[in-house]
């Protein structure tokens, strides 16, 4: 039992009371892990921004800034196969801090390959697989840590907080990288590798002892083996998580393009820093508003967060009024946590805490499976296809998509 279990029990108060950003605020674990998040978000927002933008000054070529974002999911779903049995039986306090310590060494790399102009268009991608590497062991281990440190009853309050920490600093990332890449990209990335160090420190403040705890029995080929068939058992044995999959598979296949459109539609890096701002503007106030459906079954939230989201997409088909792109990416923006986080509750909710770190990582690997493809098939699509076709082919066959799952009756009944 955790600490933060036991303080529950300790203190008989109601749930009603119980379920309260204060007291989740209270448990001092907590605030360590959610303030390595804060400075780890805003870090990842300005790279992010600096990675694409970077690709495009050096090359102009959509589809190299395919391949760098491509670089950026491949990894995740080839070590996401076993990071999670790994992090299930693993210290995930030591996970984070060696994700932290080594994703900001290899950023600190591209800033001196920088500064000694020996940066090439290889290098990025070859940063951006081996950042993300990191990352395919990082997440599963902080989400196992959420679910450690926080009790049940406040793990949806958690994940809303975490969200919309990530959406208050996407509102200062964008903004920042813009100044920086004004200034020079190696500012831009050097400000990312001081991030991942400054998480790296809050995390080693953490003392959950739960985080550290192992199985008995040793890891073999044979129990890595039953480990691996176990997160996928896990999720298939969840009849809403079973029937969601495919849906969401695809849903990810139409919107990875996404990623590569924005740095192609925009002239400036402002005009990108400022579509960012809008769309985390919506987040922010997506985040919030997901308590408002508190009450309804998951499967509501995601659904309206889906067709505010193509919605969105398909108007950006028939507009080039810079003004109305970021009101419409806004709401794109509103609908992103109502999916993200009605998921993750769910999965976090259903899923039992000793299979979480492998359950998750299979569930990671089997949505972004279909990233890779189609952010390379939208760089190829790019030559033969406008930017505003490729936006309206999002939005019309994502929605067919959504309708789908909305029909399926297994879906409907467990949400």
């Amino acid at each position: 039992m955790t600490g933060a279990a036991v303080e529950t029990q300790l203190n008989p108060e109601s749930k009603e009371n119980q379920d309260s950003f204060k007291n989740l605020l209270a448990i001092k674990d907590y605030r360590f892990l959610i303030a390595g998040q804060f400075v780890s978000a805003l870090g990842d927002g300005v790279y992010a921004l600096s990675l694409i933008w970077a690709m495009k000054v050096l090359t102009g070529s959509s589809l190299l800034i395919s391949f760098v974002l491509a670089a950026e999911v491949i990894p995740t779903i080839l070590f996401g196969i076993f990071s999670g049995v790994l992090v299930d039986r693993g210290n995930q306090k030591i996970y984070m801090l060696v994700a932290d310590l080594c994703r900001g060494i290899a950023v600190t790399v591209v800033v001196v390959l920088f500064w000694f102009d020996m940066l090439s268009p290889w290098m990025l991608i070859a940063a951006a697989a081996l950042t993300s590497s990191f990352d395919s062991f990082f997440i599963p281990a902080k989400s196992v840590a959420i679910r450690t440190i926080v009790p049940d009853h406040l793990i949806t309050r958690a994940q809303s907080l975490s969200s919309t920490i990530q959406t208050v600093v996407g509102l200062g990332a964008p903004a920042i990288a813009g100044i920086l890449l004004v200034y020079s990209l190696p500012t831009a990335f050097l400000f990312n590798a001081l991030t991942f160090f400054v998480s790296f420190f809050f995390i080693l403040l953490i003392k959950e002892k739960g985080l550290s705890k192992r199985p008995t029995d040793k890891l073999n080929m044979k129990k890595f083996s039953l480990d691996l068939k176990t997160g996928l058992k896990t999720i298939i044995s969840v009849p809403i998580l079973r029937g969601m999959i495919i849906y969401l598979v695809l849903i990810n296949f139409m919107l990875a393009p996404v990623a590569v459109l924005f740095p192609l539609f925009v002239k400036e890096a402002s005009e990108l820093a400022m579509i960012e701002i809008a769309f985390f503007i919506g987040i922010l106030f997506g985040s919030i508003s997901i308590n408002l459906f508190n009450r309804f079954r998951k499967i509501v939230p995601m659904i309206v967060g889906l067709v505010m989201m193509l919605g969105s997409f398909g108007i950006l088909a028939f507009t080039d009024n810079f003004k109305l792109v970021l009101v419409v990416i806004l709401i794109a923006g509103l609908g992103s946590p109502l999916v993200s986080i009605a998921l993750q509750s769910l999965f976090l909710i259903k899923v039992p805490r000793e299979l979480l770190g492998r359950s998750q990582s299979t569930m990671r690997v089997l949505l972004e499976s279909s990233k890779p493809i189609s952010l390379l098939l939208t760089g190829s699509l790019l030559v033969h296809f406008s930017i505003n076709n490729l936006f309206l082919g999002i939005s019309v066959f994502g929605g067919i998509i959504v309708l789908l799952m909305m029909l399926n009756p297994v879906i409907r009944k467990s949400s």
